[in-house]
C-alpha cells in the first residue's frame, strides 16, 4: 500500500524526564532502540535545555504558541511564526526560552548522512517517491490513482513509492511537507520499523 497514516490521537505519549513537556511520537525508524528517523510533536511548558543527540541532525518547526528563542553555539535564534523552522546539529547544546507561554512544535530528527527538508505547503502535487505530510488543520485530502484519504490536524501521512502523481488539497500553508533524502526509495532498511537504534525521550 502506498499510504500510511499515523493519527495524532493514536501517537505514543512520552513525558519528559525534566517535567518540562510532553512528546507525541508520530514516526520512528526503527520502532525501538536507536533511530535513523524520528518525527514527533512536543508540548513545551517551560524553559530548559534540549537533549543532546550525537550524530543526529534536527529540524524544529513551531506549530502553536507565541514562539521560542534558542541560545546555543550559533548565538540566539528566534522562531515566532507557525510553520517557521530552524535546523541544528543534535550534539550541539541549545537552551530554549519560551516567548510568553507554552508552545507546540514539530521535531524531525535524522541520522547524519541523510538529508531532511521541511516546508509549508498548500494545494499541489506531492514529490515522487517517499515523503511525509503533517496536517496543520482538519480536512486535508490526498488523492491519486490508488485512491485517497483525509488527514486531520497533526495527523502524519507517508506516501511511499507512488506509481503516479499524488495531489494534496489543503488551504494555503495548511500542511508541512517533510522530504528525507540520502537513501534509495526502495531501501526499506532505512524506512522500516524492525532494526534498533536507541533514543532517550528526556526532552524535546
Amino acid at each position: 500500500m502506498s499510504l500510511s497514516i499515523v493519527r495524532f490521537a493514536d501517537a505514543a505519549v512520552q513525558p519528559w524526564k525534566n517535567g518540562g513537556g510532553v512528546t507525541h511520537e508520530l514516526w520512528r525508524v526503527p520502532a525501538s532502540g536507536e533511530f535513523n528517523l524520528r518525527m514527533s510533536i512536543a508540548t513545551v511548558a517551560s524553559d530548559g535545555p534540549f537533549s543532546v543527540f550525537p550524530g543526529i541532525d534536527r529540524v524544529l518547526a513551531l506549530l502553536e504558541g507565541n514562539g521560542f528563542g534558542l541560545s546555543g553555539p550559533a548565538g540566539r535564534r528566534t522562531v515566532t511564526l507557525p510553520g517557521q523552522s530552524i535546523e541544528f546539529a543534535g550534539e550541539e547544546e541549545w537552551a530554549c526560552a519560551l516567548l510568553n507561554g507554552p508552545v507546540r512544535d514539530f521535531n524531525v530528527m535524522v541520522q547524519r548522512g541523510l538529508s531532511v527538508r521541511v516546508s509549508r505547503i498548500g494545494a499541489g502535487l506531492l514529490p515522487q517517491g517517499d515523503c511525509f505530510v503533517l496536517a496543520l488543520v482538519d480536512g486535508i485530502k490526498v488523492s491519486s490513482a490508488w485512491g485517497g484519504d483525509t488527514l486531520n490536524r497533526y495527523d502524519l501521512g507517508r506516501w511511499a513509492e507512488i506509481a503516479g502523481a499524488a495531489y494534496v488539497a489543503a488551504p494555503e500553508g495548511g500542511a508541512l511537507l517533510v522530504e528525507v533524502g540520502g537513501y534509495r526509495a526502495t531501501d526499506h532498511a532505512m524506512l522500516s520499523r524492525d532494526k534498533p537504534r536507541r533514543c532517550e525521550p528526556s526532552s524535546s
